[in-house]
């Protein structure tokens, strides 16, 4: 799929949705909304595809993989959740940082935004560390990371049902 027309032309769609309140193009509102769900749904595609990618890993037995897929099943879930709720979120993949940062009403939010920067140590060690005690340092082992993952998709799922009326 090509890059919905939304993402490539606005930056805010929160901002943009109030300059159009204000120009009384309330019309133009439900496409719109459709084209931030349908990025929404993009993203949350994706962390579902890392998050197969993370237990198919587990079962065939390669644990650094399973950590990273992991963390980018929670961290596309977050995207998701967070270009909803906010309105923009980096292209760039900079923003691995404000991964944790969810909105103030999400389900247990404070628990899930020490958590997904906990994923991120994990993956990073994973990825970049080739020392034998590497293993040593992580906290979850890589299907409790799995697991972890599969519980914040199904918060996120939920709260962007609940909260705005999507299926992702």
């Amino acid at each position: 799929m090509a890059q919905p027309t939304v993402l490539k032309r606005v930056r805010n769609h929160a901002e943009f949705r109030t300059w159009l309140r204000e120009l009384t193009l309330v019309n133009d509102l439900p496409l719109l909304d459709a084209q931030v769900a349908e990025v929404t749904r993009c993203w949350f595609g994706l962390a579902r595809e890392h998050l197969d990618d993370a237990k198919s890993a587990v079962d065939g037995g390669c644990p650094r993989a399973a950590y990273s897929r992991a963390y980018y099943a929670a961290y596309n879930a977050s995207k998701a959740v967070r270009y909803h709720a906010n309105g923009i979120v980096s292209l760039k993949g900079d923003d691995h940082q404000k991964a944790g940062e969810l909105p103030d009403d999400f389900p247990n939010v404070a628990t899930w935004s020490a958590r997904i920067p906990d994923l991120y140590q994990h993956r990073l060690r994973a990825d970049y560390d080739n020392w034998t005690d590497t293993i040593k340092e992580n906290t979850s082992t890589h299907t409790d990371c799995v697991t972890l993952a599969e519980e914040f998709l199904k918060e996120c799922e939920q709260y962007l049902h609940n909260k705005f009326g999507i299926k992702p």
